[in-house]
């Protein structure tokens, strides 16, 4: 249930946690009220509260109805910092139409919510570019957003495209943050960063297991393989699946850690090649230096 994966990165003190409206708004009273609780102490204690509009689940599970005023009830009662505006995922027209109708979306939206909206683009992956550029000019966000699974077929188109959107933003008079939607692979994430993201979220971390050592993805089953890389995996303070996300937990903290240090420290290639065989980072350092 949604509530135990919020409570859990409560109880992990994790720096960061991405709650759902759609979540929110479809959970029994109890659940709610339970979330309600754990969002206010987590945001007391520092930790910073993303909410989703829940707009993704409502347009891809097809099943109860979810509309902007639903997402306007929960975004004006649950504690967040920063949330994401209610989007629309088929836009059509132009990148300034496209623009135009994200800066709406936001300052819609920035009138029923308790923090900060940030805006996400959608659109043909040709127009990001454009359309990201003209939507950030206008409403200077703190933060921008764009779906991965706009970026491109394969992780090379995508990183060029996330290449390309940066330097698009990079024309901008000030810094305008890159976020990714449903990015959640630690060897993407790598990638993207490397090419000019600047944060990202998905649910890998609790839909999978990692290992430590590669920055890979498994079934939860195959934590057997990796349990001793942390103390979640033989202290037996959890049960299984539990301790397995705590184990995830620990990988994105240290791992997201180490990356922005190699980032700074211009030392982002020997990273990559820490995680890739040869040819894969040859191939990702010639998607992210613009070469085809």
């Amino acid at each position: 249930m949604p509530v135990d994966y919020i409570e859990l990165l409560d109880a992990a003190a994790h720096p960061l946690s991405l709650v759902s409206a759609y979540d929110i708004a479809n959970s029994g009273a109890e659940h709610q009220r339970r979330i309600d609780c754990v969002l206010k102490k987590s945001k007391g204690r520092g930790s910073a509260i993303l909410m989703d509009s829940g707009n993704y689940e409502g347009f891809w599970k097809g099943g109860q109805a979810w509309d902007v005023h639903q997402f306007h009830a929960m975004c004006r009662t649950y504690e967040h910092h920063l949330c994401f505006c209610y989007d629309n995922q088929e836009p059509r027209g132009t990148a300034e139409a496209i623009s135009e109708e994200v800066v709406t979306s936001v300052l819609r939206d920035q009138e029923h919510a308790i923090g900060t909206v940030i805006p996400i683009v959608h659109g043909p992956t040709e127009l990001l570019p454009a359309a990201t550029r003209k939507a950030a000019e206008q409403l200077y966000p703190v933060l921008l957003a764009v779906p991965e699974r706009a970026l491109g077929e394969g992780i090379v188109a995508r990183t060029r495209s996330v290449r390309k959107i940066r330097r698009a933003l990079d024309e901008l008079g000030f810094y305008c943050p890159l976020h990714l939607l449903g990015t959640g692979n630690p060897l993407s994430i790598i990638a993207y960063a490397m090419a000019g993201a600047d944060s990202f979220d998905g649910l890998e971390w609790c839909q999978t297991v990692v290992d430590h050592k590669t920055g890979m993805l498994f079934h939860f089953q195959q934590w057997d393989f990796f349990r001793e890389q942390t103390e979640w995996g033989t202290n037996g303070v959890l049960p299984y699946i539990q301790s397995a996300l705590m184990h995830n937990l620990k990988f994105y903290g240290q791992f997201m850690q180490e990356l922005r240090g190699a980032l700074k420290s211009d030392t982002a290639k020997e990273f990559l090649e820490r995680y890739f065989l040869a040819e894969r980072a040859k191939t990702i350092l010639s998607a992210i230096e613009g070469g085809d």
